[in-house]
């Protein structure tokens, strides 16, 4: 690892960087506080996908809010494996957990901008069907 890194008691640190050591070793502690409370959010308490129903099919809307719950599990396993990933495994100690936990951090990237993109498309279709029939 070059000199200007090192191994501190709160994480991996920029030595003499000029960077607080508090916001290092922390900052990732608490993005993943923020991304598991938002995942946590998405899957109990957000009705915003229920409201649709009168404007989409009950089906369409079904479809709608299990795939706004399944982003947040993603979500919230995201937060668990950026915290997992952060502190729980020393690349030079345990390299394959290591490995392991990013690789799942960035499957957990994809299927969260998969899902997002696939709830895009069905308002895509919402806005499309909504133009077409007001101009008829």
């Amino acid at each position: 690892m070059p000199p200007v890194f090192q191994k501190t008691a709160i994480g991996f640190g920029a030595k003499n960087a000029g960077c607080d050591g508090f916001m290092i070793g922390f900052f990732p502690a608490i993005l993943s506080l923020i991304i598991g409370a938002a995942g946590w959010y998405y899957m109990f308490y957000s009705r915003a996908a229920e409201k649709l129903s009168g404007i989409e099919g009950e089906s369409a809307n079904r479809r709608r809010v299990r795939l706004r719950r399944a982003n947040g599990l993603a979500m919230f396993l995201l937060a668990v494996a950026l915290c997992a990933g952060f502190y729980s495994f020393d690349p030079k100690v345990s390299p394959l957990p290591f490995v392991a936990t990013w690789v799942t951090v960035f499957i957990l990237l994809v299927i969260i901008m998969v899902l997002g993109l696939w709830d895009i498309l069905l308002t895509k279709r919402i806005r499309r069907k909504r133009s077409d029939g007001s101009q008829t």
